[in-house]
């Protein structure tokens, strides 16, 4: 017993700094908004007990005066399941998919500066704040009244997915065919690119390949389902396009 519990406390021990120094990258975004040649993360963690309550997309801009309301507003622009709410230049509310933020009912989201470690968060000014390249941005729906409860920092967060985002491609002059496609065929683009991811409908990515500006896009061992499709490209700029295999 006395060696099982010296086994037991030596495992804590070993475990604990991982749990406590869990850690993202910018590799681990699968959400990239905007083109530029800098980069920012967008946390924002509901505190809501569901799991998981912390998401994170990615932001790519070139303007060095751009601001983290900047950001923000783009990614809402972008993401159809994402809903911001700014009032007199003050973030307000914030709703994705089933988890909601409302400004003052009952608390609100206080923003943060940090590199990904979910322990190295430091509380700044606002959404006014210039963002720096590599820069993590949080938001933390958390009680203002910090005499009688904490401040909630953002927690570990996970990747939010671009299966919920379909931003007008079709006006851009991007287009595949056919789709809907036969199961077992390929499909061809319009557009040249360099990688692909697909995702399913629940945001697993299911196929990643290299495109080599190809307009063969090789599609051929997904099963009968809908699918959403991201094209990145060498300069950073992405293209989704949802296709339905059949």
């Amino acid at each position: 017993m006395r060696h099982f519990f010296l086994k037991t406390l030596l495992w804590l021990a070993l475990a604990l700094p991982f749990q406590l120094n869990a850690q993202i990258t910018m590799n681990d975004i699968s959400f990239w908004i905007g083109s530029g040649t800098y980069s920012a993360a967008l946390v924002v963690d509901f505190n809501d007990g569901t799991s998981p309550q912390c998401f994170v997309w990615g932001y790519r801009f070139s303007d060095p005066s751009t601001t983290a309301e900047d950001m923000i507003r783009t990614i809402d622009s972008v993401d159809h399941a994402l809903q911001v709410s700014f009032v007199g230049g003050f973030l307000s509310d914030i709703n994705y998919l089933t988890h909601s933020g409302i400004g003052g009912n009952p608390d609100y989201f206080a923003s943060f500066f940090g590199d990904g470690d979910s322990t190295n968060w430091v509380m700044n000014m606002g959404t006014s704040e210039v963002l720096t390249d590599s820069v993590w941005f949080g938001l933390s729906y958390t009680p203002w009244d910090t005499a009688f409860n904490p401040v909630y920092v953002p927690g570990l967060p996970v990747a939010a997915s671009p299966v919920n985002a379909v931003a007008g491609i079709e006006n851009a002059g991007y287009r595949l065919w056919p789709n809907p496609v036969a199961a077992g065929n390929s499909v061809r683009a319009n557009f040249s690119y360099d990688e692909y991811i697909v995702y399913d409908a629940f945001g697993r990515m299911v196929l990643k390949s290299s495109g080599n500006n190809s307009a063969v896009v090789d599609v051929s061992g997904l099963l009968n389902a809908c699918y959403t499709i991201v094209f990145m490209k060498q300069d950073g700029q992405s293209v989704q396009q949802i296709l339905i295999v059949q």
